[in-house]
């Protein structure tokens, strides 16, 4: 379990700081003219659909891993690695590849109201959740509910905090925050850490 609960922290945390998942919120505040109160409520909205669509998607993982609970020692130190890497070489690809890890096209804005463009951003991160994480809810269905709950909870709180303090420290200083090279290798981030944490759960067992 200890496995899990590390590995859901470290994901969660750089889930929240990729630059796809706050700068759009600020950009946009700030070209509409919102307080800070605003883009934080817009991104707490947000945050909260997209981490949502995750753990559906995550709960269906985890009722296939409570239909495999006898097997759950292979899951937890096979399977779970070997889903961990596969994903970690997928967003390494897509980095070489130049491809960019976008949940929001900033062009939305056109001709909204608050409300709508609020809606649309709502329903943009609900349609595109996040499966890097899928794997540790495959591994704590194998141990049951009480570890899914864990895993959402973590995975809920750290995403949608993250972004909110990220928003925040941008927001104060848009211009002094150095983002490109985050924002340029956040698919490269991102895949180096799930190929670091399938060798840790491969090797380590806690």
């Amino acid at each position: 379990m200890n496995q899990i609960i590390f590995g859901s922290i470290a994901l969660s945390v750089i889930h929240a700081l990729i630059p796809s998942h706050w700068l759009p919120f600020v950009t946009i505040g700030k070209a509409q003219g919102w307080g800070l109160g605003q883009i934080l409520r817009t991104t707490l909205l947000a945050g909260a659909a997209h981490t949502l669509s995750t753990t559906i998607f995550g709960l269906l993982a985890s009722f296939a891993g409570f239909q495999l609970a006898e097997n759950q020692h292979i899951i937890a130190q096979r399977v779970v690695p070997l889903l961990l890497l596969v994903l970690g070489i997928w967003f390494i690809m897509q980095h070489l590849r130049g491809d960019e890890h976008r949940h929001i096209d900033e062009k939305i804005v056109k001709g909204k109201s608050y409300k709508q463009l609020v809606f649309s951003l709502v329903t943009v991160m609900f349609l595109s959740p996040c499966f890097e994480i899928s794997a540790y809810f495959l591994s704590a269905g194998t141990m049951g509910w009480m570890s899914v709950a864990t895993i959402i909870i973590i995975y809920n709180i750290l995403t949608i905090a993250g972004m909110l303090v990220m928003v925040a420290l941008a927001n104060h200083g848009i211009n002094r925050l150095k983002v490109h090279w985050l924002n340029h290798n956040e698919q490269l981030i991102t895949g180096l850490t799930l190929c670091c944490l399938a060798i840790f759960n491969f090797f380590i067992e806690l």
